[in-house]
């Protein structure tokens, strides 16, 4: 689990936690059914809701189709 208070960029973030009764990983968004997938998702843009997996990734996305 992550300790959301040391985590830089919060707003971004999409948690995602096991449910052991589905046997599936959840977040708000979406649910995923093996863990990689789940990490493959764990960064939102929030203008288009596109997903990636790593911050630097977003922000490379933001500053080519989000940037004036």
């Amino acid at each position: 689990m992550i300790d959301f208070s040391k985590l830089k960029y919060r707003v971004n973030y999409n948690q995602s936690v096991y449910n052991f009764r589905t046997r599936r990983y959840e977040s708000k968004d979406a649910t995923y059914n093996s863990y990689e997938q789940a990490r493959a998702n764990q960064w939102k843009c929030e203008k288009c809701s596109e997903l990636f997996g790593t911050l630097k990734e977003l922000k490379l996305h933001k500053i080519e189709l989000h940037s004036y």
